[in-house]
Parts: C-alpha cells; structure tokens; sequence
C-alpha cells in the first residue's frame, strides 16, 4: 500500500525505515522503486504503565546483535539483482539508544560510506529525558559526541532548544545542523495530526540546514506534504514569504538525495539517473498553466501524475501502478485492521477498546 502510494504521487526513491521482515528485499525489488533500505536497531524499548510515564527496558546485548544483522542485511540489498536498492545506517531513536550504539553505528556508517539516521527531538518527553540523562539537548549530545555531520539526517529536529515547548538556557541547536552539515528529515503530517509543528522549515533553510521532507504515516502522499508543509511553515513563521515554492521542491528533490549521499538521482542532468514523472499539464486542475509547479503542489496533487519511470521503465502509466496490486493490498490491509482492533484493549496501558481510544465519527447502525 505504502509503495503504491508513494510511486502514484511522484516518488521515484525511498528510504523505507522498517524493522527487518521477511520478503522485505524482494517486495522492494519487485516494486521498481529506487530504495534506501533502512532497518533500525536499538537498545532499549519504551511503554508506560500509566500512561503519562514512560519508562526504558535496557538490553544492549540485543542491540548490538539488531545492529550487525542491519549490517548484513545493508550488504545483501546492495547486492540484489534489481541494482537499484541501497542502504542506511538507522540507530532507531536517540532514547532507545545506548551511547555505545550511537558511536559504534557511526563509525561504522564512516567506513562503509553509508548515510547515518537517527529520530531525535522529536518530542517533549525525549527531549527532557535526554536533558536529564546528558544535561545537554538532543541536538547538543549528538553534537557532542560528534555525530552531526553531512552524513547525518535527523528524523523530525523539531523540539530544538529554542523551541516554544521546550526552551533551554541555550540556542545552538540550529546553528549546530547548519553548522555541521546536518539534514532534517521533515515529516509534517504525522505531527500536525498530535497538534505539533516544526518552527519553522523556512527559518532552518535560512539558517543553512540541509532540508529532505518524508510521509512517515498514512496515506503516503507526498504532493500532499508538501502542501502541509507549506502552509504550516508560513502559519508558524507568520510569513507568507518565510518558504518559496522553489525551496520546498528542492528539498524533496536534491534535498532527499543529497541526505542519501547520492548525486545522480533528485534531478534531470547528463550522468543521472533516468528517473522521472511525468504530469498532465492539460488536467484541469492545472490551470492556468503560469506557474504549473505550484498548481501541481497547490492544487491538482497526483491527480495530474500520469507516469512514472526508474531507470528509464515505466512503474506507473495512466495513473495505474504496474508493478504491484495497489487494490489487493488495500483489501488485505483492511482485512489486517480488524485483527489489531482484536489485538488493541491487550496492547493499550489501559485495556481501552479502539473505540475508546479512536471515537468514530459517527455511530453506524
């Protein structure tokens, strides 16, 4: 479903961050996508009891252990016969992670030449927690442990120092991404649905900072973030003029593939990838035709996507997905959904039904 999505709006290239399952090479293969692999490990797992306390169970033998085999499973992708995946070095979140893991997992993503993620400041609580542990920010302890380079994304960078919701004693934190190279991996969506929003991504490519924008939730639309982020980064800037139309593309273009390490796809040049869309410029919803990057963004979303080729073959033609079965899947995930709505009351720290947690809109008869 997700990769369905992804190549009907646009997307040529993804890193999928997943934990490893199986099958998971040979989907990504059979999809005709270009895919950055990107399983995560860490070395501890978080829940609460009680829902407002959250609390880390420890085991770094078992990260250690997820780490090598994300190693083994990067060296497997670049060697599959579809020539078009490749990996990332993904230690899960800054607070699942030991110090060790962190450096290690650097070191190693050094060597191997590979791209380093990591979620961080991501949210309130991390953001006090790794405060606590380290007296430094989460921006500030990776940066400390000299983590932040141009290898490096950071998953979300929203809680910064001088973020409204969690201001420091200091303000260094986006002086340190712009500083060091550093890219931030913006995903509005899945925080603008919690109430969240970044401050503000126009003010972080003002400061230097190296910007790729992701979906990281359902569905997996990426003319629709970039829409959100948009207009989020004006409504938290209070400035129409804070992000161009021009800057947002680049960011999801050369932005990502910069992130990536990669300087042969996230544009049409001699010596690249032949990877790319191709857009209805007659839909209806790209008129008028003067500016049709900013209708295509604005207003027709993939509507007005008609083809999309990697490596010079055709993924999707007439706005219909070749290389897998995007209604099957949906059948399939909707079948998936009854069995977690089973499996929630277990999963929850209260035991709630999912219509507890999640009201319906309407009561159905």
């Amino acid at each position: 479903m997700a990769l369905s999505e992804l190549l009907l709006s646009g997307v040529t290239t993804v890193a999928d961050l997943s934990m490893a399952h199986p099958g998971w090479l040979d989907l990504l293969g059979e999809s005709g996508m270009r895919v950055c692999i990107a399983p995560m490990f860490r070395s501890a797992r978080w829940s609460t009891k009680n829902g407002h306390t959250v609390e880390y169970a420890w085991d770094e033998a078992a990260g250690e252990k997820s780490m090598a085999e994300a190693f083994s499973l990067i060296e497997r992708a670049e060697q599959h016969p579809s020539g078009r995946l490749f990996g990332m070095v993904v230690p899960a979140q800054i607070d699942t992670c030991s110090e060790t893991l962190l450096r290690e997992s650097f070191q190693e993503a050094a060597k191997r030449n590979l791209s380093w993620q990591i979620h961080a400041a991501q949210s309130v609580h991390e953001f006090h927690e790794i405060t606590r542990r380290s007296g430094f920010t989460p921006i500030g302890w990776l940066d400390s442990m000299d983590l932040l380079s141009e290898r490096s994304i950071i998953g979300h960078g929203i809680f910064l120092d001088d973020h409204p919701r969690t201001k420091w004693h200091t303000e260094n934190d986006l002086d340190r991404l712009a500083a060091t190279g550093t890219t931030v991996a913006h995903c509005p969506t899945v925080f603008a649905r919690r109430g969240i929003a970044m401050r503000s991504f126009g003010r972080y490519r003002k400061r230097g900072v190296n910007m790729g924008v992701g979906t990281d939730t359902y569905p997996h639309n990426m003319l629709d973030e970039l829409r959100l982020v948009s207009y989020l980064a004006r409504t938290q800037s209070e400035d129409p003029r804070s992000l161009t139309s021009t800057d947002l593309f680049d960011a999801a273009t050369i932005g990502g593939a910069k992130a990536l390490n990669r300087d042969d796809i996230g544009r049409l040049a001699p010596g690249c990838r032949a990877d790319f869309v191709m857009v209805d410029v007659t839909h209806p919803q790209m008129r008028p035709a003067r500016d049709p990057m900013r209708s295509l963004i604005y207003a027709a979303g993939d509507r007005a996507i008609r083809s999309v080729h990697i490596d010079g073959q055709a993924v999707v033609r007439d706005g219909k997905v070749l290389t897998m079965d995007y209604e099957g899947a949906a059948a399939h995930l909707d079948e998936a959904q009854k069995r977690i709505v089973a499996r929630a009351p277990q999963q929850d720290w209260a035991h709630r039904p999912v219509d507890k947690i999640s009201p319906p809109t309407f009561r159905w008869a």
